[in-house]
Protein backbone atom coordinates (compact mmCIF):
# COMPACT_ATOMS: atom_id res chain seq x y z
CA UNK A 1 0.00 0.00 0.00
CA UNK A 2 1.42 3.57 -1.08
CA UNK A 3 1.55 6.11 1.45
CA UNK A 4 -0.96 8.39 -0.40
CA UNK A 5 -3.53 4.99 -0.18
CA UNK A 6 -2.62 5.17 3.35
CA UNK A 7 -3.37 8.24 4.18
CA UNK A 8 -6.49 8.64 2.32
CA UNK A 9 -7.62 5.00 4.36
CA UNK A 10 -6.05 6.65 7.92
CA UNK A 11 -8.44 9.63 7.00
CA UNK A 12 -11.77 7.82 5.93
CA UNK A 13 -11.27 5.55 9.71
CA UNK A 14 -10.62 9.09 11.50
CA UNK A 15 -13.48 10.72 10.03
CA UNK A 16 -15.78 7.37 10.49
CA UNK A 17 -14.56 7.02 13.97
CA UNK A 18 -15.21 11.04 15.19
CA UNK A 19 -19.13 10.63 13.58
CA UNK A 20 -19.33 7.29 15.22
CA UNK A 21 -18.15 9.12 18.40
CA UNK A 22 -21.79 10.57 19.43
CA UNK A 23 -23.53 7.95 18.19
CA UNK A 24 -21.75 5.70 20.44
CA UNK A 25 -22.50 8.00 23.63
CA UNK A 26 -26.17 8.86 22.76
CA UNK A 27 -26.77 5.06 23.03
CA UNK A 28 -25.51 4.59 25.76
CA UNK A 29 -26.55 7.55 27.60
CA UNK A 30 -29.79 9.07 25.07
CA UNK A 31 -30.93 10.91 28.71
CA UNK A 32 -27.46 13.32 28.24
CA UNK A 33 -28.07 14.40 24.70
CA UNK A 34 -31.94 15.08 25.98
CA UNK A 35 -30.51 17.44 28.82
CA UNK A 36 -28.23 19.11 26.65
CA UNK A 37 -30.56 20.24 24.12
CA UNK A 38 -33.00 21.16 26.35
CA UNK A 39 -30.29 23.58 28.77
CA UNK A 40 -29.45 25.54 25.73
CA UNK A 41 -32.99 25.88 24.88
CA UNK A 42 -34.09 27.08 28.81
CA UNK A 43 -31.44 29.26 29.55
CA UNK A 44 -31.85 28.29 33.00
CA UNK A 45 -28.44 28.32 34.17
CA UNK A 46 -29.88 25.55 36.70
CA UNK A 47 -30.02 23.26 33.62
CA UNK A 48 -26.91 23.81 32.40
CA UNK A 49 -25.25 23.03 35.94
CA UNK A 50 -27.06 19.53 35.72
CA UNK A 51 -25.73 18.82 32.17
CA UNK A 52 -22.45 19.07 33.48
CA UNK A 53 -23.02 16.97 36.22
CA UNK A 54 -23.98 14.08 34.26
CA UNK A 55 -21.69 14.67 31.38
CA UNK A 56 -18.62 13.30 33.77
CA UNK A 57 -17.06 10.05 32.45
CA UNK A 58 -17.82 8.53 35.68
CA UNK A 59 -21.51 8.97 35.27
CA UNK A 60 -21.22 8.09 31.46
CA UNK A 61 -19.80 4.74 32.33
CA UNK A 62 -21.91 3.93 35.33
CA UNK A 63 -24.98 4.77 33.37
CA UNK A 64 -24.04 2.12 31.29
CA UNK A 65 -23.15 -0.40 33.50
CA UNK A 66 -26.18 -0.15 34.86
CA UNK A 67 -28.09 -0.50 31.68
CA UNK A 68 -25.87 -3.39 30.52
CA UNK A 69 -26.72 -5.44 33.81
CA UNK A 70 -30.75 -4.27 33.47
CA UNK A 71 -30.76 -4.66 29.45
CA UNK A 72 -32.87 -1.74 28.93
CA UNK A 73 -32.40 2.29 30.19
CA UNK A 74 -35.70 4.59 30.49
CA UNK A 75 -34.70 5.74 26.79
CA UNK A 76 -35.48 2.20 25.34
CA UNK A 77 -38.63 1.47 27.19
CA UNK A 78 -39.69 4.83 25.75
CA UNK A 79 -39.14 4.34 22.20
CA UNK A 80 -41.59 0.95 22.49
CA UNK A 81 -43.72 3.52 24.21
CA UNK A 82 -46.77 5.23 22.50
CA UNK A 83 -46.62 8.57 23.68
CA UNK A 84 -48.52 11.75 23.02
CA UNK A 85 -46.84 13.88 20.80
CA UNK A 86 -46.85 17.23 22.64
CA UNK A 87 -45.50 15.02 26.10
CA UNK A 88 -41.94 16.86 25.81
CA UNK A 89 -39.50 18.73 27.44
CA UNK A 90 -39.87 22.22 27.52
CA UNK A 91 -43.74 21.77 28.38
CA UNK A 92 -45.73 23.87 30.22
CA UNK A 93 -48.89 23.33 31.98
CA UNK A 94 -50.95 25.75 34.12
CA UNK A 95 -54.49 25.44 35.10
CA UNK A 96 -55.49 27.43 32.55
CA UNK A 97 -54.04 25.06 29.21
CA UNK A 98 -54.77 21.62 31.35
CA UNK A 99 -57.86 20.65 29.20
CA UNK A 100 -55.94 20.82 25.88
CA UNK A 101 -54.16 17.97 26.95
CA UNK A 102 -56.60 15.72 27.24
CA UNK A 103 -54.05 12.32 27.68
CA UNK A 104 -52.46 14.39 30.67
CA UNK A 105 -54.62 12.23 33.22
CA UNK A 106 -53.14 9.71 31.87
CA UNK A 107 -49.22 10.42 33.08
CA UNK A 108 -50.17 12.87 36.11
CA UNK A 109 -51.19 11.45 39.39
CA UNK A 110 -55.30 12.59 39.61
CA UNK A 111 -53.84 14.50 42.89
CA UNK A 112 -51.35 16.46 41.35
CA UNK A 113 -53.71 17.72 38.26
CA UNK A 114 -56.11 18.67 40.68
CA UNK A 115 -53.78 21.05 42.91
CA UNK A 116 -52.73 23.08 39.06
CA UNK A 117 -56.72 24.49 39.84
CA UNK A 118 -57.14 24.08 43.57
CA UNK A 119 -57.33 26.61 46.74
CA UNK A 120 -54.62 24.74 48.84
CA UNK A 121 -51.56 23.31 47.76
CA UNK A 122 -51.83 25.31 44.86
CA UNK A 123 -49.41 24.43 41.97
CA UNK A 124 -48.96 27.18 39.48
CA UNK A 125 -47.04 25.81 36.99
CA UNK A 126 -45.76 22.79 35.93
CA UNK A 127 -42.51 22.28 33.40
CA UNK A 128 -41.64 19.05 31.71
CA UNK A 129 -37.80 18.31 32.00
CA UNK A 130 -35.71 15.72 30.15
CA UNK A 131 -36.31 11.89 31.36
CA UNK A 132 -33.25 11.20 33.35
CA UNK A 133 -31.62 7.92 33.60
CA UNK A 134 -31.27 6.55 37.06
CA UNK A 135 -28.97 4.06 38.98
CA UNK A 136 -27.93 2.87 42.30
CA UNK A 137 -24.34 3.60 43.84
CA UNK A 138 -21.39 1.19 43.00
CA UNK A 139 -22.12 -1.30 46.00
CA UNK A 140 -25.45 -2.17 44.96
CA UNK A 141 -24.15 -3.02 41.15
CA UNK A 142 -21.35 -4.84 42.91
CA UNK A 143 -23.63 -6.76 44.89
CA UNK A 144 -26.18 -7.28 42.22
CA UNK A 145 -23.72 -8.25 39.62
CA UNK A 146 -21.80 -11.00 42.07
CA UNK A 147 -25.21 -12.16 42.39
CA UNK A 148 -26.07 -12.85 38.78
CA UNK A 149 -22.39 -13.91 38.13
CA UNK A 150 -22.52 -16.52 40.97
CA UNK A 151 -26.02 -17.83 40.06
CA UNK A 152 -27.21 -17.40 43.78
CA UNK A 153 -31.09 -16.91 43.31
CA UNK A 154 -32.46 -15.06 46.83
CA UNK A 155 -36.09 -15.87 47.42
CA UNK A 156 -39.02 -15.58 49.25
CA UNK A 157 -40.06 -17.79 52.05
CA UNK A 158 -44.07 -18.59 52.91
CA UNK A 159 -43.79 -15.62 55.87
CA UNK A 160 -42.82 -13.18 52.84
CA UNK A 161 -38.69 -13.06 54.31
CA UNK A 162 -36.01 -12.74 51.63
CA UNK A 163 -33.67 -15.82 51.69
CA UNK A 164 -30.50 -17.39 50.59
CA UNK A 165 -31.00 -20.46 49.06
CA UNK A 166 -29.79 -21.73 52.42
CA UNK A 167 -32.14 -19.85 54.37
CA UNK A 168 -30.46 -17.06 56.16
CA UNK A 169 -31.37 -13.41 56.09
CA UNK A 170 -30.46 -12.04 52.49
CA UNK A 171 -29.88 -8.06 53.78
CA UNK A 172 -27.86 -9.42 56.53
CA UNK A 173 -24.84 -10.23 54.98
CA UNK A 174 -23.25 -10.86 51.55
CA UNK A 175 -24.14 -9.31 48.54
CA UNK A 176 -27.56 -9.78 48.95
CA UNK A 177 -27.20 -7.08 51.44
CA UNK A 178 -26.24 -4.76 49.01
CA UNK A 179 -28.32 -5.33 45.50
CA UNK A 180 -31.31 -5.34 43.41
CA UNK A 181 -32.47 -8.59 44.56
CA UNK A 182 -34.60 -8.82 41.22
CA UNK A 183 -34.00 -6.72 38.49
CA UNK A 184 -37.19 -8.15 36.71
CA UNK A 185 -39.45 -8.13 39.42
CA UNK A 186 -42.48 -10.92 38.60
CA UNK A 187 -45.18 -10.31 41.46
CA UNK A 188 -45.53 -8.31 44.14
CA UNK A 189 -43.45 -9.75 46.68
CA UNK A 190 -40.23 -9.70 44.27
CA UNK A 191 -41.62 -6.08 43.48
CA UNK A 192 -41.65 -5.03 46.94
CA UNK A 193 -38.35 -6.63 47.82
CA UNK A 194 -36.21 -4.83 45.18
CA UNK A 195 -38.04 -1.77 46.33
CA UNK A 196 -37.30 -2.56 50.52
CA UNK A 197 -33.53 -3.65 48.92
CA UNK A 198 -33.22 -0.14 47.53
CA UNK A 199 -33.37 1.55 50.93
CA UNK A 200 -32.05 5.12 50.87
CA UNK A 201 -29.53 4.08 47.98
CA UNK A 202 -25.98 4.73 50.37
CA UNK A 203 -24.75 3.78 53.77
CA UNK A 204 -25.12 7.08 55.74
CA UNK A 205 -27.93 9.80 55.35
CA UNK A 206 -26.94 12.38 56.69
CA UNK A 207 -29.35 15.44 57.11
CA UNK A 208 -28.55 18.07 59.04
CA UNK A 209 -31.13 19.97 59.36
CA UNK A 210 -34.87 18.54 58.00
CA UNK A 211 -36.93 21.43 57.70
CA UNK A 212 -40.80 20.48 58.61
CA UNK A 213 -43.78 22.69 57.88
CA UNK A 214 -47.42 21.72 57.43
CA UNK A 215 -50.12 24.45 55.91
CA UNK A 216 -53.71 24.74 57.23
CA UNK A 217 -56.60 24.22 54.50
CA UNK A 218 -56.76 27.54 54.61
CA UNK A 219 -53.15 28.43 53.56
CA UNK A 220 -51.78 29.24 56.83
CA UNK A 221 -48.58 27.94 58.59
CA UNK A 222 -49.13 26.52 61.32
CA UNK A 223 -46.61 23.80 62.19
CA UNK A 224 -42.87 24.20 62.04
CA UNK A 225 -39.86 21.64 62.97
CA UNK A 226 -36.35 21.56 62.34
CA UNK A 227 -34.32 18.17 63.41
CA UNK A 228 -31.11 16.33 62.73
CA UNK A 229 -31.59 13.07 60.39
CA UNK A 230 -29.52 9.89 60.00
CA UNK A 231 -29.55 6.19 58.67
CA UNK A 232 -27.16 3.59 58.71
CA UNK A 233 -26.96 1.03 56.59
CA UNK A 234 -25.56 -1.80 58.52
CA UNK A 235 -24.38 -4.69 56.54
CA UNK A 236 -22.35 -5.04 53.38
CA UNK A 237 -21.38 -1.22 53.63
CA UNK A 238 -19.27 0.31 50.76
CA UNK A 239 -19.52 3.83 49.90
CA UNK A 240 -19.35 5.78 53.05
CA UNK A 241 -17.50 4.15 56.35
CA UNK A 242 -17.11 1.93 58.35
CA UNK A 243 -16.80 -0.01 55.70
CA UNK A 244 -18.93 -4.20 55.68
CA UNK A 245 -20.98 -4.47 58.85
CA UNK A 246 -21.18 -2.02 61.87
CA UNK A 247 -20.08 -3.66 65.09
CA UNK A 248 -23.15 -4.35 67.46
CA UNK A 249 -25.98 -4.24 65.11
CA UNK A 250 -25.56 -8.14 64.29
CA UNK A 251 -29.19 -8.17 65.04
CA UNK A 252 -30.52 -5.48 62.79
CA UNK A 253 -30.65 -4.53 58.91
CA UNK A 254 -30.79 -0.74 59.23
CA UNK A 255 -31.38 2.26 61.20
CA UNK A 256 -32.71 5.48 61.26
CA UNK A 257 -32.75 8.06 64.21
CA UNK A 258 -34.23 11.98 64.49
CA UNK A 259 -33.08 14.82 67.16
CA UNK A 260 -35.30 17.44 67.08
CA UNK A 261 -33.75 20.89 67.13
CA UNK A 262 -36.58 23.27 67.30
CA UNK A 263 -39.37 25.00 68.24
CA UNK A 264 -37.17 24.91 71.68
CA UNK A 265 -40.37 23.22 74.05
CA UNK A 266 -39.50 19.99 72.09
CA UNK A 267 -35.86 20.14 71.77
CA UNK A 268 -34.14 17.32 72.54
CA UNK A 269 -36.90 14.71 71.45
CA UNK A 270 -35.31 11.84 69.92
CA UNK A 271 -36.22 8.31 68.06
CA UNK A 272 -34.07 5.54 67.09
CA UNK A 273 -36.08 2.62 65.07
CA UNK A 274 -34.42 -0.07 64.08
CA UNK A 275 -35.42 -2.98 62.11
CA UNK A 276 -35.11 -6.78 62.29
CA UNK A 277 -35.13 -9.36 59.44
CA UNK A 278 -37.78 -11.92 60.96
CA UNK A 279 -40.92 -11.09 59.37
CA UNK A 280 -43.12 -11.52 63.19
CA UNK A 281 -40.79 -9.31 65.57
CA UNK A 282 -41.36 -6.02 66.09
CA UNK A 283 -38.73 -3.06 65.21
CA UNK A 284 -36.48 -2.01 67.86
CA UNK A 285 -38.30 1.51 68.47
CA UNK A 286 -37.50 3.90 70.94
CA UNK A 287 -38.49 7.62 72.02
CA UNK A 288 -36.56 9.54 74.50
CA UNK A 289 -38.91 12.65 75.80
CA UNK A 290 -37.02 15.12 77.50
CA UNK A 291 -39.85 16.84 79.48
CA UNK A 292 -40.29 13.17 81.12
CA UNK A 293 -36.91 12.39 80.85
CA UNK A 294 -37.75 9.41 80.14
CA UNK A 295 -36.89 6.79 77.12
CA UNK A 296 -40.57 5.46 75.93
CA UNK A 297 -40.74 1.88 74.47
CA UNK A 298 -42.79 2.14 71.10
CA UNK A 299 -44.10 -1.06 69.27
CA UNK A 300 -45.26 -1.64 65.49
CA UNK A 301 -48.36 -0.03 65.84
CA UNK A 302 -47.05 3.04 67.25
CA UNK A 303 -45.10 3.95 64.20
CA UNK A 304 -48.41 4.78 62.52
CA UNK A 305 -48.46 8.28 64.40
CA UNK A 306 -47.13 11.39 63.40
CA UNK A 307 -43.05 11.66 63.79
CA UNK A 308 -44.30 15.59 65.15
CA UNK A 309 -47.22 17.01 66.22
CA UNK A 310 -49.33 18.95 63.17
CA UNK A 311 -47.28 16.86 60.40
CA UNK A 312 -47.98 14.46 57.85
CA UNK A 313 -45.13 12.65 58.16
CA UNK A 314 -45.51 9.35 59.62
CA UNK A 315 -42.96 7.26 61.14
CA UNK A 316 -43.79 4.16 58.65
CA UNK A 317 -43.46 6.62 56.12
CA UNK A 318 -39.85 7.11 56.97
CA UNK A 319 -38.31 7.42 53.80
CA UNK A 320 -41.60 7.50 51.60
CA UNK A 321 -42.28 3.90 53.05
CA UNK A 322 -40.77 2.04 56.10
CA UNK A 323 -43.73 -0.28 56.65
CA UNK A 324 -42.69 -3.81 57.79
CA UNK A 325 -43.11 -6.09 54.88
CA UNK A 326 -45.47 -8.73 56.50
CA UNK A 327 -47.53 -11.62 54.12
CA UNK A 328 -49.83 -12.09 57.31
CA UNK A 329 -51.14 -8.27 57.59
CA UNK A 330 -50.81 -7.63 53.60
CA UNK A 331 -50.92 -8.33 50.45
CA UNK A 332 -48.39 -7.12 47.79
CA UNK A 333 -49.79 -6.82 43.74
CA UNK A 334 -48.51 -5.64 40.84
CA UNK A 335 -51.58 -3.93 39.94
CA UNK A 336 -49.98 -2.61 36.22
CA UNK A 337 -47.16 -0.58 34.44
CA UNK A 338 -46.34 2.12 32.50
CA UNK A 339 -45.48 5.68 32.86
CA UNK A 340 -45.73 8.90 35.34
CA UNK A 341 -44.54 12.32 35.52
CA UNK A 342 -42.85 12.74 38.70
CA UNK A 343 -40.48 15.32 40.44
CA UNK A 344 -36.42 14.66 38.69
CA UNK A 345 -33.97 13.62 41.36
CA UNK A 346 -31.61 16.82 40.30
CA UNK A 347 -31.76 17.44 43.99
CA UNK A 348 -28.11 17.50 44.16
CA UNK A 349 -27.84 20.45 42.32
CA UNK A 350 -30.93 22.21 42.24
CA UNK A 351 -34.44 22.77 43.33
CA UNK A 352 -36.39 21.16 41.01
CA UNK A 353 -39.80 22.63 43.14
CA UNK A 354 -40.54 25.75 43.94
CA UNK A 355 -42.34 26.90 47.30
CA UNK A 356 -44.19 30.75 47.45
CA UNK A 357 -43.22 33.14 49.74
CA UNK A 358 -46.17 31.76 52.18
CA UNK A 359 -44.57 28.14 52.28
CA UNK A 360 -48.15 27.01 51.14
CA UNK A 361 -48.56 26.75 47.56
CA UNK A 362 -46.20 25.83 44.71
CA UNK A 363 -44.62 29.08 42.27
CA UNK A 364 -43.28 25.72 40.29
CA UNK A 365 -42.40 22.25 39.81
CA UNK A 366 -40.63 20.33 37.63
CA UNK A 367 -41.66 17.11 36.47
CA UNK A 368 -40.05 14.18 33.93
CA UNK A 369 -41.38 11.12 32.43
CA UNK A 370 -40.44 8.00 34.14
CA UNK A 371 -41.18 4.10 33.50
CA UNK A 372 -42.49 2.29 36.68
CA UNK A 373 -44.55 -0.69 37.75
CA UNK A 374 -47.53 0.29 40.27
CA UNK A 375 -47.54 -1.68 43.63
CA UNK A 376 -50.03 -2.23 45.89
CA UNK A 377 -49.85 -2.87 49.22
CA UNK A 378 -53.38 -3.71 50.51
CA UNK A 379 -53.86 -4.14 54.67
CA UNK A 380 -55.67 -8.09 55.39
CA UNK A 381 -56.31 -6.93 59.04
CA UNK A 382 -58.42 -3.79 58.85
CA UNK A 383 -56.41 -1.77 61.52
CA UNK A 384 -54.03 -0.17 60.14
CA UNK A 385 -53.89 3.51 58.87
CA UNK A 386 -53.89 2.41 54.97
CA UNK A 387 -56.31 0.20 53.88
CA UNK A 388 -54.22 0.64 50.31
CA UNK A 389 -50.62 2.36 49.64
CA UNK A 390 -50.54 2.39 45.41
CA UNK A 391 -46.48 3.18 45.18
CA UNK A 392 -45.36 3.71 41.24
CA UNK A 393 -42.18 2.31 41.50
CA UNK A 394 -39.30 3.17 39.30
CA UNK A 395 -37.77 0.54 36.28
CA UNK A 396 -34.33 1.48 36.47
CA UNK A 397 -34.22 2.86 39.87
CA UNK A 398 -36.35 0.43 42.02
CA UNK A 399 -37.38 3.54 44.04
CA UNK A 400 -40.93 4.86 44.46
CA UNK A 401 -41.49 7.79 42.10
CA UNK A 402 -45.23 9.14 43.76
CA UNK A 403 -47.47 7.09 45.96
CA UNK A 404 -50.59 7.22 47.53
CA UNK A 405 -52.53 5.93 50.44
CA UNK A 406 -56.20 5.46 51.51
CA UNK A 407 -57.87 5.22 54.66
CA UNK A 408 -59.55 2.20 56.86
CA UNK A 409 -62.95 3.52 54.65
CA UNK A 410 -61.04 3.67 51.32
CA UNK A 411 -61.43 7.85 51.34
CA UNK A 412 -58.31 9.10 49.23
CA UNK A 413 -55.41 9.53 52.54
CA UNK A 414 -51.77 10.98 51.82
CA UNK A 415 -49.82 11.37 48.37
CA UNK A 416 -46.42 11.33 48.64
CA UNK A 417 -43.76 12.94 46.25
CA UNK A 418 -40.20 14.19 46.20
CA UNK A 419 -36.85 14.68 44.65
CA UNK A 420 -33.83 13.48 45.45
CA UNK A 421 -30.14 14.63 45.81
CA UNK A 422 -29.01 12.23 43.75
CA UNK A 423 -24.94 12.19 42.20
CA UNK A 424 -24.41 10.82 39.06
CA UNK A 425 -21.25 10.33 39.23
CA UNK A 426 -21.19 7.85 42.58
CA UNK A 427 -24.70 6.96 41.96
CA UNK A 428 -25.83 7.27 45.51
CA UNK A 429 -28.62 9.49 46.93
CA UNK A 430 -30.12 11.68 49.51
CA UNK A 431 -33.03 13.59 50.08
CA UNK A 432 -33.94 17.06 48.87
CA UNK A 433 -37.43 17.91 48.95
CA UNK A 434 -40.49 16.37 49.83
CA UNK A 435 -44.37 16.89 49.16
CA UNK A 436 -47.37 15.03 51.54
CA UNK A 437 -50.64 16.21 51.32
CA UNK A 438 -53.68 15.20 53.31
CA UNK A 439 -56.69 14.87 51.28
CA UNK A 440 -59.22 14.71 54.30
CA UNK A 441 -57.98 17.58 55.97
CA UNK A 442 -56.65 19.26 53.42
CA UNK A 443 -53.23 20.16 55.03
CA UNK A 444 -50.17 20.39 53.03
CA UNK A 445 -46.79 19.30 54.78
CA UNK A 446 -43.33 19.92 53.03
CA UNK A 447 -40.16 18.41 53.86
CA UNK A 448 -36.74 20.09 52.59
CA UNK A 449 -33.54 18.66 53.88
CA UNK A 450 -29.79 19.80 53.58
CA UNK A 451 -27.89 16.64 52.81
CA UNK A 452 -24.32 16.38 54.02
CA UNK A 453 -21.78 14.92 52.04
CA UNK A 454 -18.59 15.68 53.48
CA UNK A 455 -16.80 13.61 56.35
CA UNK A 456 -19.57 11.38 57.50
CA UNK A 457 -17.23 8.75 58.06
CA UNK A 458 -16.13 10.80 60.49
CA UNK A 459 -18.97 12.65 62.05
CA UNK A 460 -21.98 10.08 62.04
CA UNK A 461 -21.47 7.19 64.57
CA UNK A 462 -23.10 4.52 66.43
CA UNK A 463 -24.40 6.96 69.00
CA UNK A 464 -26.76 7.90 66.96
CA UNK A 465 -28.44 4.81 66.93
CA UNK A 466 -28.47 4.57 70.86
CA UNK A 467 -31.19 6.47 71.74
CA UNK A 468 -29.98 6.45 75.48
CA UNK A 469 -26.74 8.31 73.84
CA UNK A 470 -28.39 10.42 71.47
CA UNK A 471 -30.22 12.13 73.69
CA UNK A 472 -27.55 13.98 74.83
CA UNK A 473 -26.01 14.70 71.22
CA UNK A 474 -26.84 18.58 71.64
Amino acid sequence: MNKLLLRIVLASFTAVSILMAPLAQAETNKALEAWKAFAASSGNPNHQKWVDEISKPEAIALAKEWKDLRGYDSYDLMEKANLPAELKPGLKITKDNAAQFPWLKDYLPAEMLEHLSSDWSNIKEITIVPTNTYYMHKGYLAGTKELKEKGIELQINDRGELLYPDGSYALMSGPGATSVPFLNPKNGLELNWSYVAHSVNTDTLDFEPIHMRACTANGKLDSEYKADLWWWHYHNRQNVGPVGSVDGKEDYIEGGSIFFLEPNDIRGLAGVRQRYPDADKDDDFKVFIPSLRRTRLLTGSDAQDPIASGQELTWDDWRAYWGKTDVTKFDYEIAGEGWILASPEVGYIYDSAVLTDDQCNYKSLELELRPVWILDIKDKTGKYMYSNRRTWVDKEFYYMQYHVTEDPRGNKFRNWEDSRAWRPTEGDAQWRYVMVNNYITKRMSTLYMDPQWDDREGRISEEMFDVDQLRDYR
